[in-house]
């Protein structure tokens, strides 16, 4: 077999005949010659001789006869150069178009780096404060901007929690490090890392790995840590929860998994479940432990608490395929001037959400109430990223959907205010900042179809109920001068009875 050329020579190889294809035409331009020239086959030999310059079988260049067809190019060059170079150039996106998909298949396997259509959103959702976990932000390696002071000290804490989880686990490094390595031995098949040479990856898996499982008994196992190691992770566990939690700071599940393997008392689901119970406000629902039988496999740690908040369902659709209007934006004091009320759902998933119709009563939208602060934030925004992605899989983008819904309800502080009293919002924020959020994450997202479903239903709502809806708005604006004249006709009222009755007294004396 021939060895092909590599993607740049050859994009530099088809960039210099598009010149020269370019510049003979501007030659014939001026002279006018080759007009009206027709499709003919290609001969045998304009063939083999493609195939011997551009270092390919001659089977590959003989389909791009038919490959021109399709693509629109089949109109024959005026010159030999010109038949040449159109030959090449169609050969040229033929291999594009395979290394493209080539290279779509390989990102799902990968560890994704922060979707740039989300960077606008800030890059403390980016870059770990702490800890690093994976070579991204590793202040050993260059690939990234992890290089303070605080990332390089938890070098030597993930030594320390790396150690103890050895000695617990029962086998010696070596063995640990041999079971990474039969899975996770190329750190160019996890992560997008170009042709970066990564010393020792398999130990780095391992230390961070071990580290992570490490940490997760300060929620599950605490009397199982050291006092040493128990107190730090107690002191910087905001931090450590926030960065264990990024998007580019996640190693393998594979790693993990064997990991994991070798010491199966870590209760990793029991630790998923605290972490995104943090997520809803204390007290409003009763908490179920996370159900993981093991079998929807996630990415990383994160895809892990995304299929804890999410249920796992990444396949739901609308609910009819017609077109069916949509609602502009519109606030949560928009809705309660409507009729329609906001209520917390059943459960604490973030499918749980919709409008939930009635025949006489108001509507009512319910959602998943939330308990928001920095850390909390952080990991919404990063389950939103791991969303978009996703290469392919999710074709119903749960949280995004989730954030956008929550984000078309503000409009104002007034509107935060709104939702605190329904107990769907809370958290350390002000009304600013939580405010401030969503409006920056949703120049950045496009909810899905739970989101357009929910528009869908309240254009449905004021098309159908538009009297209601303009008798309601007048009561709900004008209440307390409805309130004020009742109260004012009843005290009249109330007055001319006694009246009354004192007239009545004196006309029977």
């Amino acid at each position: 077999m021939v060895t092909r050329m590599s993607g740049s020579n050859r994009k530099k190889k088809v960039m210099e005949r598009i010149s020269a294809t370019s510049s003979i035409k501007k030659r014939k331009g001026k002279g006018g010659h080759g007009k009206g020239r027709r499709h003919e086959k290609a001969p045998a030999q304009d063939l083999e001789k493609a195939a011997k310059e551009s270092d390919t079988d001659f089977d590959e260049v003989a389909a791009v006869g038919r490959i021109s067809q399709e693509t629109g190019l089949a109109e024959e060059p005026d010159t030999d150069v010109d038949r040449d170079t159109h030959y090449h150039f169609v050969l040229e996106m033929n291999r594009a178009a395979e290394d493209f998909e080539i290279d779509f298949e390989k990102m799902q396997s990968k560890m994704p780096r922060f979707p740039a259509s989300l960077k606008g959103v800030g890059t403390s959702y980016v870059a770990p404060r702490v800890v690093a976990i994976g070579p991204y932000h590793n202040p050993l390696y260059s690939l990234g901007n992890g290089k303070s002071n605080y990332l390089v000290e938890m070098e030597e804490v993930k030594q320390v929690a790396a150690s103890h989880f050895i000695k617990k686990s029962g086998h010696s490094f070596l063995e640990i490090r041999a079971k990474v390595e039969s899975v996770a031995s190329d750190p160019h098949k996890f992560y997008n890392i170009g042709s970066e040479s990564l010393p020792d990856f398999v130990s780095m898996m391992c230390v961070d790995g071990c580290f992570l499982l490490q940490y997760m008994l300060i929620c599950t196992a605490r009397d199982e840590l050291p006092s040493s190691l128990l107190y730090f992770f107690e002191s910087n566990q905001a931090y450590i929860s926030n960065d264990i939690m990024l998007l580019e700071n996640q190693l393998p599940w594979v790693v993990l998994h064997t990991l994991w393997s070798l010491r199966p008392s870590v209760n990793v689901g029991e630790f998923i479940g605290k972490m995104g119970r943090t997520l809803q406000v204390s007290g409003d629902k009763v908490s179920e432990p996370f159900a993981w039988d093991g079998t929807n496999e996630p990415p990383h740690l994160l895809g892990l608490l995304w299929l804890y908040k999410t249920g796992g369902s990444v396949n739901a659709e609308p609910q009819s395929e017609e077109l069916r209007p949509m609602s502009k934006t519109i606030s949560a004091i928009e809705l309660a001037e409507m009729g329609i009320k906001l209520t917390a759902s059943k459960t604490t998933k973030f499918t749980d959400m919709g409008i939930k119709r009635r025949p006489v009563l108001a509507d009512k939208i319910f959602l998943a109430p939330l308990l928001l602060d920095e850390v909390r934030s952080c990991w919404l925004v990063n389950m939103a990223a791991f969303e978009v992605s996703m290469a392919k899989g999710i074709q119903n983008p749960i949280v995004c959907s989730y954030l956008a819904v929550l984000a078309m309800l503000m409009d104002r502080e007034e509107d935060v205010h709104k939702l605190r009293s329904k107990r769907l919002v809370q958290g350390e924020l002000t009304n600013k900042e939580t405010l401030d959020f969503f409006k920056a994450i949703i120049k950045h997202i496009s909810g899905g179809p739970l989101y357009i479903n929910i528009l869908e239903e309240i254009e449905s709502y004021k098309s159908k109920r538009w009297f209601w809806i303009k008798v309601h708005k007048f009561v709900y604006k004008n209440i307390k001068t409805i309130v004020t004249v009742v109260s004012i006709a009843l005290s009249i009222f109330a007055l001319l009875v006694a009246l009354f009755k004192v007239l009545l007294s004196i006309k029977e004396h």
